[in-house]
């Protein structure tokens, strides 16, 4: 393996998304992926997809996890150990935009908060900690070799022994638990490269590089974005979104 090779990873098994119907699954694969291939390609980063389920042939029962898709999710864990020098993982449904910059300088894990809402409020109230506590997002986590290998053994421990999360069992949640165990080797991602805009309380920021179709609001902008036909790159660069509290 060369000095300095990155790899870019991301998972398409079975239905491969937990939210959403065909037609969302069909967004995703047809500009959502591709556009990270391209990216990746583009800056000379080596690119891998998983589609099959080595949780599924290990440990078969879909019980540690609310749902069965949910644990295709999990999946990543498997696969952040490697021989690589970095690793960047990427939700299916994150885009990356034509303009998008090369990858920062990774020494570390890193991830980009989440904008507070009820998962950050739960993981504080749990783990007693402050109104303010920082709480991450796990759709893009970027690290070097020894770090995210020390997160893959943590995950893939738990996951085996079901030591679920607290509050809520999610493997986002899990995440933030790691970094409230271990955060010695963490950095805060920018969240140009984990944009979530129509969630509330997300900062609005220009020239992002990663957009984020993160849950609800991002399977409305997807049905939005085909009803009215739009260009995908062009609608996104240029869209301002606003979010009404009711």
């Amino acid at each position: 393996m060369s000095k300095n090779k990155i790899l870019i990873l991301q998972t398409d098994i079975n239905h491969g998304t937990q939210w959403g119907d065909d037609t969302i699954m069909n967004f995703l694969r047809e500009y959502c992926i591709p556009s990270v291939k391209k990216y990746a390609l583009k800056n000379d980063y080596d690119y891998l997809l998983i589609k099959d389920s080595i949780y599924e042939d290990e440990i078969g029962k879909f019980d540690f996890l609310p749902t069965k898709l949910k644990h295709y999710a999990f999946e990543r864990y498997y696969h952040l150990s490697n021989d690589y020098d970095s690793t960047v993982y990427l939700d299916n449904d994150i885009y990356i935009f034509d303009e998008a910059i090369p990858l920062p300088q990774i020494n570390c894990l890193m991830c980009a908060l989440e904008p507070d809402g009820n998962s950050s409020n739960i993981f504080r109230q749990v783990n007693n900690l402050s109104h303010d506590y920082p709480y991450y997002n796990s759709g893009v986590i970027m690290g070097d070799n020894k770090s995210l290998s020390h997160l893959a053994n943590y995950m893939l421990h738990r996951m085996k022994n079901y030591i679920r999360a607290k509050g809520k069992n999610t493997d986002n949640m899990m995440l933030n638990e790691y970094l409230l165990e271990h955060n010695y080797n963490f950095s805060k991602l920018d969240n140009h490269w984990n944009y979530m805009p129509f969630l509330p309380n997300s900062p609005k920021l220009n020239n992002v590089n990663f957009f984020h179709f993160v849950g609800i609001h991002g399977k409305k902008l997807i049905a939005y974005i085909l009803k009215n036909k739009f260009e995908v790159n062009h609608f996104l660069k240029n869209a301002t979104f606003e979010f009404k509290k009711k």
